[in-house]
């Protein structure tokens, strides 16, 4: 095992040399280019930048039918696990606190529910992981571009900016890690205007009612 051990660490040395020092003569913009900057992308643009190699990552949020959009760090971050558990929490605590009265606890008033409060405190929250995944990429040497990507050949990604002004980004290695987004059924009458998706549903300034 140890000598495995040693045998990777010296793997490790080598490619990184070999990553190096192809870096600065090679023939493209990066050693990686990674589209979409959600849990699956960020985690592959560190780890590679780890290994010396040169990483940008593309990530752009098209906004929603109903205009919303949000910062770095994909699905998980903004309009799914993060925001889902907090909202989850808000309302453990709201029958914490009338189950609090029967052993107890005196409670004066009507418990009450504020949607705004809680949303500026979830969208808050938010936004500082947004802000705390770009200062990672910084910190890691990863080049973290605003731009929608596709790919232009095997080597090329094309990167639109959203007054449409094109970039073009070369790269030996290319990783597309878009996740996906809610669709809307368009064949159901009615889903367009009363329907609803977790993109839209978390970033919601008053309260839809009994959720």
């Amino acid at each position: 095992m140890a000598a495995l051990c040693r045998g990777r660490h010296r793997w490790k040395r080598n490619n990184c040399l070999h990553v190096l020092t192809r870096s600065l003569t090679g023939k493209y913009d990066y050693d990686l280019v990674v589209i979409g900057g959600g849990s699956g992308g960020l985690a592959c643009s560190k780890e590679a930048a780890q290994l010396g190699q040169k990483v940008a990552v593309l990530d752009y949020v098209e906004p929603t039918v109903q205009g919303t959009k949000w910062g770095l760090g994909g699905t998980c971050v903004n309009v799914g696990c993060i925001p889902k558990k907090l909202m989850h929490q808000a309302a453990l605590l709201g029958t914490a606190v009338k189950d609090a009265k029967k052993y107890g606890w005196q409670i004066s008033g009507p418990i009450c529910h504020d949607w705004a409060s809680m949303a500026e405190a979830v969208q808050n929250h938010v936004r500082s992981l947004n802000w705390g995944h770009r200062v990672q990429l910084q910190d890691k040497k990863v080049k973290y571009l605003n731009l929608r990507g596709s790919l232009q050949d095997e080597h090329t990604v094309r990167g639109l900016t959203k007054a449409g002004k094109e970039t073009l980004l070369t790269a030996k290695n290319i990783v597309i890690a878009t996740g996906g987004r809610p669709k809307y059924p368009t064949n159901i009458p009615g889903a367009m205007e009363h329907g609803i998706t977790s993109d839209d549903i978390f970033w919601m300034k008053t309260s839809p009612g009994k959720t």
